[in-house]
């Protein structure tokens, strides 16, 4: 075997172990995506409307919990709706104040994991009265540890319509046959 070819053929081998651990490699992060719905006012003069969050990316064991937190300039009365299903225990433990100092000047939405592994299928709902202009936009969230050690901070992102992408294996497959392709290729032209 020729120099060149066995350098070749070690590509080919190292190149589908070197995409294998670079996809084992990524960390999934906590993800909190909103739906911003405006909704009919009840009182004159509040423009109501809900959140619905749709939280990814963290597998919650009993007693985990997220905050979301509302910034009083922009969030008035806040009011939590159904939780997605009984593993989740939810509740406003704050009410956005801007009289308050900060930190305690703002709202806060929490919702605490009752068990392991709990579902997060559906939406986490709090219906609020907006008082700035346009649509509400993203907010800060945190997720704790059991004993309230913060885990993972980040910022609500508005939730996307899906656009399908390709798989990472279907991408290095792709990949190595263009190589393989290209090495047959170029060993026809030496001969």
């Amino acid at each position: 075997m020729t120099w060149s070819l066995w350098t070749a053929s070690r590509r080919l081998v190292l190149l589908p172990i070197l995409v294998l651990l670079h996809s084992m490699g990524t960390a999934n992060a906590s993800t909190v995506q909103f739906i911003a719905t405006n909704l009919s006012d009840v009182t004159p003069g509040e423009d109501l409307w809900r959140y619905d969050y749709i939280v990814t990316g963290h597998s919650f064991l009993a007693s985990e919990f997220f905050d979301v937190y509302f910034d009083p300039l922009l969030y008035g009365t806040l009011t939590a709706e159904v939780s997605p299903s009984a593993d989740w225990d939810v509740r406003i433990l704050q009410q956005p104040n801007a009289a308050n100092l900060p930190p305690f000047d703002r709202g806060m939405f929490d919702a605490f994991a009752l068990v392991d592994n709990p579902s997060v299928a559906g939406t986490f709902a709090v219906s609020f009265v907006y008082l700035g202009s346009g649509s509400p936009g993203a907010q800060p969230f945190e997720v704790f540890a059991a004993n309230s050690n913060l885990l993972e901070s980040g910022l609500t992102s508005p939730a996307a319509t899906a656009i399908p992408e390709p798989s990472t294996v279907l991408l290095s497959l792709l990949g190595m046959a263009c190589y393989t392709v290209r090495f047959r290729w170029t060993g026809m032209i030496r001969r």
